[in-house]
């Protein structure tokens, strides 16, 4: 009987031991896009927004990996007419965080699911790659972060897509 309840709890220590390492969580938030052609802007800033699912597993003390699933529209004004893109992507990140405060570094790859308005004469590529880094706040179940996101394709001739995330994010 003691030998039960000695392998009972210490399952269970097990089990909230994993649980401490593991944290999931959603976050919403604004994007500001821009189009870049050879380090210029092409066309004007966009106002879009975001919605991820991530979670993050410890991977050693204060460092994390960080991986998800974001939506995400990107939006331009290119020659007077607006244009979106909207991608579902699947960003893989590394994440140092020190008491409330983090930071984090990685890349995404973003899988185009629609195009609307477009300027140009063929169609956007099927996908986007992007590298990013971001930094943010944790306090309670509540994150604040924001990330500046560098375009490493080229979703048109020679354009790649940049951007500004701001955003809140809630922990479970």
């Amino acid at each position: 009987m003691r030998s039960t309840i000695i392998v009972i709890c210490f399952l269970l220590s097990m089990g909230a031991l994993n649980a401490q390492d593991k944290h999931t969580g959603v976050r919403v938030g604004y994007q500001s896009s821009v189009m870049m052609k050879d380090s210029h802007k092409y066309g004007s800033h966009g106002d879009g927004f975001y919605a991820a699912f991530y979670r993050d597993t410890k991977v050693l003390p204060f460092f994390f990996f960080n991986a998800g699933m974001e939506y995400s529209r990107v939006t331009t004004e290119i020659e007077k007419q607006d244009y979106k893109l909207d991608y579902l992507g699947i960003p893989l990140a590394l994440k140092l965080k020190l008491g409330p405060i983090f930071a984090q570094g990685g890349a995404a790859i973003n899988f185009k699911l629609n195009e609307i308005g477009n300027p140009f004469d063929d169609k956007a590529e099927w996908f986007d790659t992007n590298a990013f880094v971001g930094a943010g706040l944790s306090f309670f179940m509540l994150n604040v972060e924001a990330k500046y996101l560098w375009g490493l394709t080229e979703v048109h001739n020679g354009i790649k897509n940049n951007g500004l995330q701001l955003g809140i994010g809630l922990r479970f």
